[in-house]
């Protein structure tokens, strides 16, 4: 269950992966001989009936939330962008180009999506797809 769900969440799986989850899970819960492996799967069975549409969004290689590192993309905003350089003082990864007072860009092949930039920018020009 383990590894359908990380391949999920790295934008790798599909509808079958999904229903594998799921038949998988119901089949510790129902099965197990002790009270440990009857809830055990409870978690997977939660998130799937509660947040079947964030599984459906990660089957079509997106994050709605944003977190999961594989699926998102960072960029700034040029009309939110003032060219403070906040961003590319901060960015571990010198992945932040662009000249003082002129809108700024994120370099997504050296871009290691850490967030520092998003979270040094005072004008929210940096988001995230």
């Amino acid at each position: 269950m383990l590894e359908i769900t990380n391949n999920i969440s790295l934008g790798q799986g599909d509808a079958e992966d999904l229903e594998l989850l799921e038949e998988l899970a119901t089949v510790v819960k129902d099965f197990s001989l002790c009270g440990l492996g009857q809830t055990a799967s409870n978690p997977v069975l939660s998130t799937i009936r509660y947040f079947k549409d964030e599984y459906g969004a990660h089957l079509d290689k997106k994050c709605p939330a944003g977190v999961c590192k594989a699926l998102i993309e960072y960029f700034i905003h040029e009309d939110k962008c003032n060219g403070c350089g906040l961003c590319r003082k901060n960015c571990p990864q010198n992945a932040i180009v662009g000249e003082l007072k002129k809108p700024h860009v994120i370099l997504s092949e050296k871009c290691i999506k850490c967030g520092i930039c998003r979270e040094s920018c005072k004008f929210e020009a940096v988001a995230v797809t």
